[in-house]
């Protein structure tokens, strides 16, 4: 089952790389939970982040391609050997990535987290004796929510 509090942490404070990890992650998951649809999303955003400028991008997406029709087949078969077998193939396939990825987040742990690189917007509304609106709003160089 996913935590989704413990990914929202997770992905506010994940770099490049370990995005794509917790994406991984998240597409053996939803196949754990029998969540194929959210498998199949997860997975598209693992294309998403590909650059296809980088040539390797290209056997990345080839890979992905591969493992959505499996996803495709399993979600729509009525055969259970078939289901079975494809969802199996595609844990298999995200496990050998996901591995892979994981050597790669060692490697650049020490990149600063993606969110990170936003500022920090303090937003709020106040009424006057009126009942005028006034909005403000401080786009300073931090990042995040204060009330």
């Amino acid at each position: 089952m996913v935590d989704a509090n413990e990914y929202r942490l997770r992905i506010a404070n994940a770099n490049p790389a370990q995005l794509v990890v917790i994406n991984f992650e998240m597409v053996i998951v939803f196949l754990d939970d029998g969540q194929i649809e959210k498998a199949k999303d997860a997975l598209e955003q693992l294309v998403r982040s590909l650059n296809f400028e980088i040539s390797l991008a290209h056997d990345f997406y080839e890979i992905y391609k591969y493992i959505n029709e499996l996803l495709i087949t399993a979600q729509f078969s009525k055969d259970e050997v078939i289901v079975t077998q494809s969802v199996s193939e595609v844990r298999e396939l995200m496990g050998t990535l996901l591995d892979g990825w994981r050597n790669v987040e060692k490697q650049v742990a020490d990149l600063p987290p993606v969110a990170g690189e936003s500022p920090k917007i303090y937003a709020g509304l106040t009424y006057s004796r009126d009942g005028q609106v006034d909005e403000y709003v401080d786009e300073g160089n931090n990042k995040g929510y204060m009330a």
